[in-house]
């Protein structure tokens, strides 16, 4: 990472030019600020930050850093004493100041400025190709794909039959557009693969990670909408729909023909079963299978999946059940 340097007087005026709250307790205005770093291991020339969710530690983690300049909450910042040469910068959601201070400061998700097509990438005749997009080596874009302005596609990604908006970030070895698993067994028992013809539509400001595969549609299109992100060793099978600013975490599988609402979490190690719909903003917990179709607003868990409140009640009469056994057990 190359070394910036931003004068804390600089960091200060920008925050306060955004109505936001800086506290100073005797650093420097010439002080050097260079990247973000974690308050355990951050040195003076880092930016750092102290979330809610180390309230009960907080006045010791921030009197044993040596971080200068802290992104922390004003309740938080009433527990330490330890504040002398140190500056900090108030919000109660201090992730959210340290992602605009990277995209101030250090061009964080800045659109790409020019176009670095990488010499053994492979396009073939045909392929529509966008403004400013930065391609890896051994990526495969076959003819009938369109990407659109300011993407990024990692080294050894495959790209057939999708349609790719603009703002898109596709990690390195990724299949995208392949034919999905979709098969017809017949009378004598052979079985023959069904007809894919569908493509992969990607919208704007999508972001997929590693080693993930979506499948192309069968007879219709598998739709990925504008936001949503997608973890490394994600499958997303034929004709899936997912809704806008959806997170679908690593190690998930999705079954062929299922529509996700906008807004859901699906947590990792999660499988949807084929065919069913998720409503918008629902959960899904982590490592659950869910085998019917979920309304708006859910969360589920547990395998098969079912909504928290009788997932929780089922734990209750399990756990009443082994305490039960138990006692019978030892008075044998």
């Amino acid at each position: 990472m190359s070394q910036v340097q931003i004068y804390f007087s600089e960091i200060a005026a920008w925050y306060t030019k955004r109505n936001g709250t800086v506290l100073n307790f005797g650093l420097a205005e010439d002080h050097i600020i260079s990247f973000p770093r974690a308050i355990d291991i951050c040195d003076a020339s880092n930016i750092t930050m102290l979330t809610k969710k180390y309230k009960e530690s907080a006045a010791r983690i921030v009197e044993q850093t040596a971080g200068k300049l802290i992104i922390i909450p004003q309740e938080i910042l009433a527990l330490v004493d330890a504040k002398d040469g140190k500056a900090f910068l108030i919000h109660d959601n201090p992730k959210e100041v340290l992602i605009d201070f990277c995209k101030a400061f250090l061009a964080f998700e800045a659109p790409n400025a020019q176009a670095n097509i990488h010499p053994t990438a492979q396009i073939e005749k045909g392929a529509v190709i966008g403004e400013n997009n930065i391609i890896g080596a051994n990526v495969f874009i076959s003819e009938n794909t369109v990407i659109g302005n300011n993407n990024t596609i990692g080294s050894n990604t495959v790209l057939k039959n999708a349609t790719v908006g603009n703002n898109v970030i596709i990690g390195s070895n990724t299949t995208i557009g392949e034919n999905g698993f979709g098969y017809n067994k017949l009378e004598n028992g052979e079985i023959e693969l069904f007809p894919h013809y569908g493509r992969v539509i990607i919208n704007d400001n999508v972001h997929i990670g590693n080693n993930t595969c979506i499948d192309r549609g069968s007879l219709s299109d598998t739709t990925i909408s504008a936001g949503v992100k997608i973890d490394n060793l994600v499958h997303i099978a034929h004709n899936v729909q997912i809704g806008e600013n959806s997170l679908i975490i690593a190690c998930s599988m999705i079954a062929g023909s299922v529509v996700i609402g906008s807004n859901c979490w699906v947590a990792p190690s999660s499988a949807v079963r084929n065919a069913i719909s998720i409503g918008k903003n629902t959960t899904i917990g982590i490592g659950s299978t869910v085998t019917k179709s979920v309304d708006d607003d859910q969360t589920v868990l547990g395998s098969p999946a079912m909504p928290l409140g009788d997932f929780m009640k089922l734990r209750k009469e399990e756990k009443k059940w082994l305490l039960s056994h138990n006692d019978q057990n030892s008075e044998k």
